[in-house]
C-alpha cells in the first residue's frame, strides 16, 4: 500500500524581515516535514529590506520561500496567488498573519470555497476585519476566551521554541561576547525587530534605564533593525555620552541570535523572543509594548504564559519600574541562575516545537475536511459591505459630508 500523498501547504507571510513570527513560520515548516506536510512560504519580496533576512533564516533550515511582487488591489492580487497555488499544487492556504494577504487569499485560492484555508493571528487582539467562519490560529490564552462566540474553529498554538536548536548547551555565547568586546561584565540583552509598532517604547524603555543602572557595570545589547533604528541609536548615544562609557549597543540584526541569548545572563523582551530566552534557561524580564515590565518568576509565570509575555499598560514611570526590577537581579547571580533553572523546564512544557507543530498539522488536516462552500458564503455579506463601502469612499465627491 502506497503512503499518503504530502499536504502541500502555502503559507503566505506578511514580511520577509527577520522577526520572531516569520521565524516561527520557517521552524514550523520545517517541522512538519516528519508530519507529512509540505510547506511553501511566500511573501511580498520588497518586505526583506537590506541585510539579513528571512531568506537567510529560511535556507538554514532548508525551507523553500519564494519572494514576490504582489500585483495591486485585492482582486488582482487574489488572482496572482491562486495561480501560484495552482502552479505549486497547493492543498491548504495559510495566511500567517493578520494584515497583507487574508482577503486577497478569500477572494483568490479560496473563493467559493474551492480550496480550504487557515489563518494565524499572533497579534495580541483580533479585529473585526479577521473572517469569522475558517480555521483561526492564536497565540495567546486569553483569546481563545475572547472569540468564544466565533462561529468558526479557533485554536491556540503558541508561537513555538525549538527546544533543539535553543538549547544552551550547545550554543557558545563566549564568541559573542569576545566578539562584542563585552568582557565578564554582566549582560542585559533584548533580541527584537526596531519596529516603531509595538517594540520601539519598550526598547527605548530599557534604553533610558541604563542611565540608571550603568553604575552596577552591567551593559545593554541590542540586537535586531528596523525603521525606528535611527530613534534608538540616538537615544543610546545620549545614554552613553552621559554615563561615560558604551553601557548601551545597538549591534544590527543577526540572522542567527542564538550566540546572543546564549551569552546573556538577563534576557529582557515579549512574545516570542521572551519565550525563547526561557527556553536558553535566561532569567527574563517580560516588557510590554507602552513600557510595563515584570519579572518571570514562580508567581508570575502562569499569568504572563496566559498573555504571551506582554501587556498593554503604560505604567507612570516605566523607566523606574525597569530599574527596580533589574538591579537587585544584576545584583544577584543566584537569583538568576534560579530562575534561569525554572525557564527551561516550563518552555518544554507550555510551548515546545514538537507539541505545537502536531497542534498544527491537526488544524490543516480538520481545514481539509471543514471548510468549503458553505464556509466561504457565510464570511461573504461582511466581505460585501467591506467592497461597498470602499466603492463609496472612492465615488463620494470632494468635500461631501464636510
Amino acid at each position: 500500500m502506497n503512503p499518503p500523498a504530502p499536504i502541500r501547504v502555502m503559507m503566505h507571510l506578511n514580511h520577509l524581515e527577520l522577526g520572531g513570527t516569520q521565524r516561527n513560520a520557517v521552524d514550523f515548516a520545517h517541522e512538519l516535514r516528519d508530519r507529512g506536510i509540505e510547506s511553501v512560504l511566500v511573501g511580498d519580496a520588497s518586505t526583506a529590506g537590506d541585510g539579513p533576512s528571512l531568506l537567510d533564516y529560511a535556507r538554514s533550515r532548508d525551507v523553500d520561500v519564494r519572494a514576490y511582487d504582489p500585483e495591486t488591489g485585492i482582486i488582482a492580487h487574489g488572482r496572482q496567488l491562486r495561480r501560484m497555488a495552482n502552479e505549486l499544487g497547493i492543498d491548504l492556504i495559510h495566511a500567517y498573519g493578520m494584515w497583507g494577504a487574508a482577503r486577497p487569499v478569500y477572494w483568490g485560492p479560496a473563493r467559493f470555497g474551492r480550496m480550504p484555508w487557515v489563518e494565524t493571528v499572533y497579534e495580541m487582539s483580533v479585529t473585526s476585519v479577521v473572517h469569522r467562519h475558517m480555521p483561526l490560529i492564536v497565540g495567546t490564552g486569553y483569546l481563545i476566551d475572547e472569540l468564544a462566540d466565533r462561529p468558526g474553529p479557533t485554536v491556540l498554538v503558541s508561537p513555538p521554541v525549538d527546544l533543539v536548536a535553543d538549547d544552551p548547551a550547545i550554543i557558545d555565547g563566549d564568541a559573542f561576547r569576545e566578539q562584542h568586546a563585552l568582557g565578564d561584565e554582566v549582560l542585559l540583552v533584548m533580541i527584537s525587530r526596531l519596529d516603531s509598532n509595538m517594540k520601539a517604547f519598550a526598547i527605548e524603555t530599557t534604553i533610558r534605564a541604563m542611565r540608571e543602572l550603568h553604575d552596577t557595570g552591567a551593559t545593554l545589547v541590542v540586537v535586531g533593525a528596523g525603521d525606528a533604528e535611527p530613534h534608538l541609536r540616538a537615544i543610546a548615544d545620549e545614554v552613553n555620552t552621559d554615563v561615560g562609557r558604551a553601557a548601551v549597543r545597538l549591534v544590527g540584526a543577526m540572522a542567527d541570535p542564538r550566540p546572543a541569548y546564549a551569552a546573556a545572563d538577563i534576557m529582557l523582551g515579549m512574545g516570542g523572543s521572551a519565550a525563547r530566552s526561557l527556553a536558553f534557561g535566561k532569567p527574563l524580564i517580560v516588557t510590554g509594548e507602552e513600557g510595563w515590565s515584570q519579572l518571570f518568576e514562580e508567581s508570575t509565570a502562569a499569568s504572563l504564559a496566559r498573555s504571551s509575555y506582554w501587556s498593554p499598560d503604560r505604567p507612570a514611570d516605566p523607566v523606574a519600574d525597569l530599574v527596580d526590577i533589574a538591579r537587585p537581579l544584576i545584583a544577584d547571580p543566584a537569583r538568576r541562575a534560579a530562575l534561569g533553572a525554572l525557564g527551561r523546564p516550563f518552555a518544554v512544557e507550555r510551548f515546545g516545537l514538537e507539541a505545537m507543530s502536531d497542534r498544527m498539522a491537526t488544524v490543516y488536516t480538520d481545514a481539509l475536511t471543514s471548510y468549503g462552500r458553505r464556509e466561504w458564503l457565510r464570511d461573504l455579506p461582511r466581505e460585501a459591505r467591506r467592497l461597498a463601502d470602499k466603492v463609496a469612499r472612492r465615488i463620494r465627491p470632494s468635500g461631501a459630508g464636510a
